[in-house]
């Protein structure tokens, strides 16, 4: 049974390309946009991706970033009887899957070549191919934002989609994230302004709007001090060839 699992850094832009074997791409550090089928989206400490073989898709990254990543025949997802999981591209991460990522982060990739036909069908099963899944509040809140970042969300409305209390709401996304929540959701933002700046050709103050920024200046700030360049030259940087 082929199996390989090691953790990976990739470079900022990926074109579309296949290959033959399943791919399950699960975020140690850092996001990335990825677009599967032509079903778009992004995955990171919440939120893996399952990629069946031969399925056409692309990634962006940003700079800083660790993926543990597993590779397998397309007969292995027969073999552990997870096409369940199979039919589904993008995962929720739980807890057990998040203690196994960080030891295989933790023993390295020398190691992990030889553990790794034990450690990969325990990882397939930790993300709950096989049971009903319980609905987990904070992953009904994380998909919520992530389907319309640009809403007025605050703290306050955040609290109330994942039924715990402000306290709680903060606590849960330092666990997940290491981050408050308005700084989890001002960086899907950004990500949501990203994509619109490369895809589309439309003003930048209405992009701003959309990804939920009061204003263009709100968007250009933010920006300039996460990732250290305004919207127009990101712009331009990505229409530039190669």
């Amino acid at each position: 049974m082929f199996l390989n699992l090691e953790v990976r850094s990739y470079e900022r832009e990926a074109p579309h390309h296949h290959h033959e074997h399943a791919q399950l791409v699960l975020p140690i550090r850092g996001r990335m946009e990825i677009d599967v089928g032509g079903r778009g989206g992004y995955i990171d400490q919440s939120l893996a991706a399952l990629v069946t073989p031969g399925a056409v898709h692309s990634q962006h990254t940003h700079a800083d970033n660790r993926f543990l990543v597993l590779d397998c025949a397309p007969t292995t997802l027969e073999t552990l009887k997870i096409e369940r999981l199979a039919q589904r591209i993008y995962v929720p991460i739980p807890a057990a899957t998040r203690r196994l990522m960080e030891f295989a982060e933790l023993i390295g990739n020398a190691q992990l070549s030889l553990v790794a036909s034990q450690l990969g069908p325990l990882l397939f099963s930790s993300l709950g191919a096989d049971a009903p899944r319980v609905s987990d509040p904070m992953e009904r809140l994380i998909v919520r934002l992530r389907a319309n970042p640009g809403a007025n969300w605050s703290n306050e409305s955040m609290a109330q989609v994942a039924n715990m209390s402000l306290s709680k709401l903060h606590q849960r996304f330092r666990q997940l994230f290491e981050m408050t929540p308005q700084a989890w959701l001002t960086e899907l933002r950004l990500e949501e302004a990203q994509r619109w700046l490369r895809a589309t050709s439309l003003p930048i103050a209405e992009i701003a709007l959309r990804a939920g920024f009061s204003d263009q200046a709100s968007l250009t700030r933010a920006m300039q001090r996460i990732t250290a360049i305004t919207p127009a030259a990101y712009r331009k940087a990505q229409k530039q060839p190669g």
